[in-house]
């Protein structure tokens, strides 16, 4: 079958990520026969017209939606990408007769509400190696839809079902087919504007070595979307995945370990350094790491393999914080590995929230205090505030809060900032002034021109617009039940090798 794939993501901060899950799914597609076309909107600047070109140039059988995000997860500046995906399926259903697929992480976060507003004919849920190529054997071939793994779809009553996700996918069996990448991926500079360290941005590639996380942060769905993180890559096909990619593209220069935690489990992660300094790779690389994992062996591990910049999921800067986030570390472990990392070439960024659960004005203050007294970062990346997400700890904080009503959905954005905060403008104007008066912290770009108070009440008032445009777009449309008992599917073994 010929299959249209379409990447919507648009987000290009802190730099444009390369979509690897469309890249995973393209191969697993070929892998099983299929013909394969994508489109990558996010250098598109008028999308639909780029849609529409592309479905009246080629026919398609399938066409699959990519969503990497429901929004850019951004309380300052808020961008909800679900109209953009709605519009799409319904320009694929003007020009084409194509089944139109949604899937992603985007959409394996909310499939009910995803499938109510954009009304595909299927989605995949979780990952969907398997499952696009078992939906494509169904539309060729027939057979059982309650078969194919992570399927979303209507059931002969009109209820929705969405199978189990078998998660049975050998990460080995595949790698991503990298001849989707547009090749302004690879510009040098094409990511200058987002790096606080860096004057240009050289070509970067991206790798996953495993998949999941083992860890419990009380706002994350990452065990929702990829599993419980119990599935690895043998380090020596992550080393040969990076040479051969290299090989296949010159213009790369740096790689970035794309593991939502490179280091849990840290043993794991040891060995593919370990196999990096072996094999005698001279690549620099960065990746993810969690505090809880870190030891003065190990940054030395990360140094002799090739790592130049380590960005720490540290979330918060007081004990409180940490705790209510279910972080598993405290700031005394914080400021270790803060100091750890300083003493080391590895340059080293915090990624926090600010005006999560329970924090109070004065801890926000203090916490800032602390980062600027004790703590000596290459840059510090901050969100105002927390998106909320269906199923989470958070989202039942949100509801007691008074932040979401109970039983309301959080499809379209919702973000935790404790009220307390947003109602103190002395405290909002210490944290814009600090952010400001360090070129390595960045909170938004836009700081300099607006204050944090009129900016709040403008992202408030911009949510409940799309809260209005999203009630607005569903009038007309028929509201799912959940059919009553999720279907167990055989996994799917993909190999390498002649389909």
């Amino acid at each position: 079958m010929r299959v249209l794939l379409i990447s919507t993501n648009k987000i290009r901060v802190p730099r444009p990520a390369l979509p690897i899950g469309m890249a995973y799914i393209s191969a697993a597609l070929k892998h099983a026969g299929h013909q394969v076309d994508v489109l990558d909107l996010l250098w598109e600047s008028r999308e639909l017209k780029a849609v529409r070109e592309k479905l009246t140039t080629g026919t398609y059988d399938v066409v699959g939606i990519a969503v990497r995000n429901l929004d850019n997860l951004t309380f300052i500046d808020p961008v909800f990408f679900g109209p953009m995906t709605e519009k799409i399926v319904q320009c694929v259903r003007k020009y084409t007769s194509a089944k139109v697929v949604l899937g992603g992480s985007g959409f394996s976060v909310e499939p009910l509400s995803f499938f109510e507003y954009a009304q595909p004919d299927y989605g995949i849920a979780g990952e969907g190696e398997a499952g696009i190529v078992q939906l494509l054997d169904h539309l060729e071939s027939g057979g059982r839809l309650e078969s194919i793994s992570g399927l979303c779809y209507l059931d002969d009553n009109g209820k929705f079902r969405q199978n189990q996700s078998s998660q049975a996918f050998d990460l080995g069996a595949l790698e991503p087919d990298r001849s989707v990448y547009d090749p302004r991926y690879f510009e040098e500079g094409v990511s200058a504007a987002s790096d606080l360290t860096r004057d240009h941005q050289p070509a970067i590639e991206t790798l996953q070595t495993k998949r999941g996380c083992k860890l419990f942060c009380s706002y994350c769905i990452i065990r929702k979307t990829e599993g419980k993180g119990d599935r690895f890559k043998d380090p020596a096909e992550v080393v040969g995945e990076i040479q051969r990619a290299m090989a296949e593209n010159p213009a790369v220069r740096e790689f970035e370990i794309v593991d939502a935690t490179f280091n849990y489990p840290m043993e794991y992660a040891a060995e593919v350094c370990e196999e990096m300094i072996r094999a005698k790779l001279d690549v620099p690389w960065y990746c993810q790491l969690t505090p809880n994992a870190v030891t003065p062996e190990f940054v030395k591990l990360l140094h002799a393999a090739g790592c130049i910049r380590v960005d720490l999921g540290t979330d918060a800067l007081t004990d409180e914080a940490l705790a209510d986030l279910m972080k598993g570390f405290d700031m005394a472990r914080v400021l270790e590995i803060d100091r750890l990392f300083t003493a080391s070439p590895i340059e080293h960024t915090h990624c926090i929230f600010l005006g999560g659960p329970g924090e109070t004005p004065e801890a926000l203050r203090e916490s800032i205090r602390f980062t600027e007294r004790y703590l000596n970062p290459a840059q510090i990346y901050a969100n105002l505030g927390i998106r909320i997400l269906s199923g989470t700890k958070l989202q039942r904080q949100a509801v007691k809060a008074g932040i979401l009503r109970e039983g309301q959905g959080t499809f379209v954005p919702a973000f935790y900032v404790e009220p307390a905060i947003l109602a103190d403008r002395d405290t909002l104007d210490f944290v814009r002034n600090a952010y400001l008066s360090h070129k390595n912290w960045y909170l938004w770009w836009g700081l300099g021109g607006q204050n944090l108070t009129d900016r709040s009440k403008d992202t408030i008032q911009a949510v409940a617009d799309m809260h209005q445009e999203y009630e607005y777009v569903m009038q007309g449309k028929p509201r799912l039940e959940r059919a009553p008992k999720p279907v167990t599917t055989q996994p799917l073994k993909l190999t390498i090798g002649t389909p």
